[in-house]
């Protein structure tokens, strides 16, 4: 439960950052990167859930490939920091993408905007994860 509310925060102070920052990702009031905030942090969760397998057998195909002898200490350090990227950067670009069409207070002018916000936001979630376990 702490957890969750610590998600819900964290995306909710990184919606409105992003919509100072990026040009084009307009959020409204406060309320709506709450708002934002609590959907995204339940859409992406059961977006992980259907997502985990997927992690799970890259992260055993980057295992395998860790054996060889060229490709192996590339991809030794950087292969759980790739997969959970990619994914986390794929479902933060569907779900804003998602959220964008669902809530009026909310707009992005471009898929370019959301290609920029859902990178933040992976970056984001990438360091949650290390740090927040």
């Amino acid at each position: 439960m702490t957890g969750a509310l610590i998600t819900v925060g964290v995306n909710t102070l990184a919606f409105y950052l992003i919509s100072e920052m990026v040009p084009g990702f307009d959020v409204k009031s406060k309320k709506t990167a709450f708002l934002m905030a609590i959907a995204y942090s339940f859409l992406a969760a059961l977006a992980w859930l259907v997502a985990l397998p997927l992690s799970i057998t890259l992260a055993f195909v980057f295992a395998i490939l860790a054996f060889i002898p060229l490709i192996g200490p590339l991809l030794s350090g950087a292969g759980l920091f790739i997969t959970t990227f990619g994914l986390l950067f794929g479902i933060s670009f569907g779900l804003l993408l998602l959220i964008d069409r669902i809530m009026d207070d909310f707009n992005m002018r471009s898929k370019t905007v959301a290609v920029i916000a859902s990178v933040m936001l992976g970056l984001l979630g990438v360091l949650m994860r290390v740090f927040l376990g």
